[in-house]
Order: C-alpha cells, then sequence, then structure tokens
C-alpha cells in the first residue's frame, strides 16, 4: 500500500510537477519547426496530407523498429538535461510507477509506458502528428505566467542558463522560453490533470 510519506510534501511537489513543466516551454516546442529552423518531425504529413515517409527515418529503422531504447530516441533531439523533472520521474522503479498508475482516475489518457514498464517520454508527451495515428494534440499550448510560483520557476531556470553559459565562455542567454508552449501533451497541464494521472493519491 502506497503511504504519503513515500511521496515529498504536497508543496515541494508542486514545486517539481511545475518545475517538471518548465522543460515544456524550453527551446523545442512542439510545433511547426524546431528550433533550428528545420520542420519538426513530428509533422509527419505533406501539405497535401499524405504521409512524409522522411519525417518516419528520423525515429525508425526500416524495418520501423526504433533507432534505440525509447528514451534514447528521443533524446537525438531533445536534451533530457535540459528538461526539468526528466532525470527524476526517467529513473523511477517500475514498481513505483505501477503503484501510482494503480490510483489513476478511470477514463484517462493512456500513459505508454517503456519496455521495462518504466516512465519515458512518450508517457506525457503525444510523438505522432495527430493525422497519422490520431493521437490528438491539445487544442492549445500552455505558457506558464511570469508570476507566483511559476515565475519563481521560470527566473530560476533562466538564471541557471545564464550561469552555465558563463561558466563554458559563451555569450548570450543560454536558453529561450518558448511562446506558444507544448501542445503534444496527453493531458492538460493547466488544470494538473496530467500530473494527477499519477500523483492524485496525494489529494
Amino acid at each position: 500500500m502506497r503511504t504519503r510519506e513515500a511521496y515529498p510534501p504536497r508543496a515541494a511537489l508542486a514545486l517539481a510537477a511545475f518545475s517538471a513543466f518548465a522543460a515544456f516551454a524550453l527551446v523545442v516546442a512542439a510545433g511547426d519547426a524546431r528550433a533550428d529552423g528545420m520542420p519538426s518531425p513530428h509533422r509527419m504529413t505533406k501539405p497535401d496530407g499524405s504521409l512524409d515517409p522522411k519525417t518516419c527515418g528520423v525515429c525508425h529503422k526500416p524495418d520501423m523498429g526504433l533507432l534505440g531504447t525509447k528514451t534514447e530516441t528521443c533524446t537525438l533531439c531533445h536534451g533530457a538535461t535540459s528538461h526539468s523533472g526528466a532525470a527524476e520521474h526517467l529513473r523511477a522503479k517500475a514498481a513505483r510507477v505501477a503503484d501510482a498508475m494503480s490510483t489513476r482516475p478511470k477514463g484517462g489518457p493512456t500513459l505508454p509506458l517503456d519496455e521495462k514498464g518504466g516512465i519515458w517520454c512518450g508517457t506525457c508527451h503525444v510523438f505522432h502528428d495527430p493525422k497519422v495515428l490520431g493521437e490528438k494534440w491539445l487544442a492549445q499550448g500552455w505558457v506558464p505566467p511570469d508570476s507566483g510560483v511559476p515565475g519563481a520557476v521560470r527566473t530560476g531556470v533562466t538564471q541557471r542558463w545564464e550561469d552555465l553559459a558563463s561558466a563554458h565562455g559563451a555569450k548570450g542567454p543560454g536558453g529561450t522560453w518558448a511562446k506558444a508552449g507544448t501542445r503534444q501533451l496527453r493531458a492538460s497541464y493547466e488544470d494538473g490533470s496530467l500530473c494527477l494521472q499519477c500523483h492524485g493519491g496525494l489529494r
């Protein structure tokens, strides 16, 4: 049986959960283009609606197997180290993940796990074009406000970027925030429903 003591206090969990969202608003927003200006491989159809097979090769081998593990495939483009909260979720033990998911609300979104029953990027993020597999993106992305806890997290992360850039002799802020937020989430982050899929037992 899961006990409340096995998890951080509610305030710490809320801050950690919001910190995890900080990554959703980072450099690579889930839109039509990547941060380097190239078309996003998550847009898998041509303007006429037909499948663009070139995009499949970014993640898949010719036999449609993945290029690596699920997490390795994602981190070919998306840096896990810049995703606040990613490391904690990716290293969660399968037994703890199963325990957390056992209290999920009925009728919630599908949350696929990796081969070992652990969390990976695709547990929370939709990675295929909605026109290909019907995995719907959110109607709109959400960018955290500049006030309250979100503002404090944003300020802290921005300062960390600046410190890292300075330590390596780089000029500039070291990172930028997406302006539109990501729509590629399996449930809304704004009302907390995504986090509560696994952490709802703390209510």
